[in-house]
């Protein structure tokens, strides 16, 4: 494959985004392993996945597909997994 994509919300991570709507609410936003959780069969794929796939000739680019409407906050969770 030339691309591998990933959804966020109910695919690698728990809860939903939009189910988050308090800490909106009160200013805060959501904290990797506190407030979202990644999964763990998730967390496995990605850890086995990456480096596989970097010792191959042409890797695919890995992606995200993702509907919510909490861009800037998926975008910073994703960071915070890293």
């Amino acid at each position: 494959p030339r691309v591998i994509a990933f959804d966020l919300d109910a695919t690698l991570w728990t809860p939903e985004l939009y189910q988050l709507r308090s800490l909106q609410r009160a200013n805060r936003t959501p904290v990797a392993g506190r407030d979202v959780k990644m999964f763990e069969g998730a967390k496995q794929v990605l850890e086995e996945i990456i480096p596989a796939l970097a010792e191959t000739n042409e890797p695919p680019m890995l992606a995200i597909a993702s509907r919510t409407q909490s861009v800037a906050w998926a975008q910073d969770l994703i960071d915070q997994f890293q």
